[in-house]
């Protein structure tokens, strides 16, 4: 994916080179917003040029990554609250439970997609939070940054979701008879 569709004649020196080691990354956090293909290359695009223009201010040697995800956040809160505002989008968030504890061997044993799909069912701040510090390896700081939130907020949005994640994964493995007992319930589907 080309990062802009129509790029200005020059690009700051060293943009393009600390973008293209981030734009998978950007693009995945992107649809994991969105959780629409189009609507992810957008807020993708924007950002792209978001950081384009503000390139100058960013300074030397200062985390990149961060920073950039950071712009694809704030673009996302952006259009969210215009879309909001027009009453065409909400994401509710849902009662939490308790998760039951779930040994680590029936992770290696689900299918990726299936572990994204679980992921995809997680209430917005949790997912999130998971997707920057579990799948793009931003740590807590940064992913606090970029979600403009404590890191102590980051944590507990973290363990949360990483619960529910395990409650999901846990109830899949049930179903498949690879792990022993009854689907626990979850409360309302998420």
């Amino acid at each position: 994916m080309a990062p802009l569709d129509h790029p200005p004649q020059r690009l700051p020196a060293g943009f393009e080179g600390l973008l293209e080691h981030h734009l998978d990354g950007l693009y995945r956090f992107a649809l994991s917003l969105t959780r629409q293909p189009a609507e992810a290359e957008d807020v993708l695009q924007d950002s792209v040029l978001k950081g384009l223009e503000a390139f100058g201010r960013f300074e030397a040697g200062g985390n990149f990554k961060a920073w950039i995800f950071a712009i694809l956040m704030n673009t996302f809160r952006d259009r969210y609250r215009h879309l909001k505002r027009r009453q065409l989008l909400e994401l509710p968030l849902d009662d939490l439970v308790d998760p039951p504890s779930v040994g680590e061997e029936v992770f290696d044993l689900m299918l990726k997609e299936e572990v994204l799909a679980a992921l995809e069912g997680l209430p917005a701040d949790f997912r999130q939070a998971v997707h920057l510090v579990d799948l793009e390896g931003l740590s807590y700081r940064e992913a606090s940054q970029v979600l403009d939130c404590p890191t102590g907020t980051l944590t507990s949005r973290l363990n949360r979701g990483r619960n529910l994640l395990k409650v999901s994964l846990a109830n899949l493995a049930r179903e498949r008879g690879l792990l022993a007992g009854e689907p626990e319930n979850q409360g309302r589907p998420l």
